[in-house]
């Protein structure tokens, strides 16, 4: 299965779990993270096929584009999942009932099915990435198993609700320059994190109900 198809890899929750730490909240988290994006880099995000109604079981999929304002300063690997850098999608969401934002990739380096690369220079035409797949569903059962072991209440289990989520995307993908060996193109992630400059809102029905009406 071509790599563009796959599950963001490692669909697990971060969570910031410290009784010590409080999270902070999607929109102070948003405005630190966008100050912090290259110079002239702009990542945008749109779902596929471009509507905001979906259901807790459905796969969500998303587009993503880069443009830069200076020529052949920065470079994307637009590959997907084959290398590090193309795996490094994170989608941060919030909704219903969560605290605190969370996020599709875990937090510590994962394993990447390698190797493949397709690195490409930005500039003010806009390239597009690779197509990303994120799962309501999957995060909820991963996040689960990883922080409640079976023993534990089920009441502590997390449940995503329906409701009204907002979504925007980071990216590890975006370099200066080129890769200076094979090991940085497929292994590496880049030292700049990208956010998208938009945030998606998007509802999500219960199974069974009708995105018309938005009533079972």
């Amino acid at each position: 299965m071509s790599a563009l198809k796959k599950y963001v890899p490692l669909l697990v929750l971060s969570i910031a779990s410290s009784a010590q730490s409080v999270s902070p909240s999607f929109d102070e988290e948003y405005s630190r993270a966008i100050e912090r994006n290259p110079p002239g880099v702009i990542l945008t995000i749109a779902t596929i096929p471009e509507h905001s109604t979906y259901h807790l079981s459905d796969v969500i999929r998303f587009k993503v584009m880069f443009t830069s304002d200076k020529a052949r300063l920065y470079t994307a690997e637009l590959g997907g999942a084959g290398s590090a850098a193309g795996a490094s999608f994170d989608f941060v969401i919030q909704g219903p009932g969560l605290a605190a934002p969370i996020h599709s990739q875990p937090s510590h380096p994962f394993g990447i099915v390698c190797c493949s690369s397709k690195r490409r220079y930005l500039g003010q035409k806009p390239l597009p990435g690779p197509e990303l797949r994120v799962s309501l569903k999957r995060i909820e059962q991963f996040t689960n198993e990883a922080t409640f072991p079976l023993r534990h209440s089920p009441t502590l289990r997390m449940e995503l609700k329906p409701g009204d989520y907002a979504i925007f995307a980071q990216t590890r993908s975006v370099m200066q320059g080129w890769p200076k060996s094979e090991h940085d193109a497929y292994h590496a992630v880049s030292d700049l994190v990208v956010t998208s400059s938009n945030i998606l809102h998007i509802t999500i029905l219960p199974d069974g109900a009708d995105p018309n009406s938005g009533r079972p």
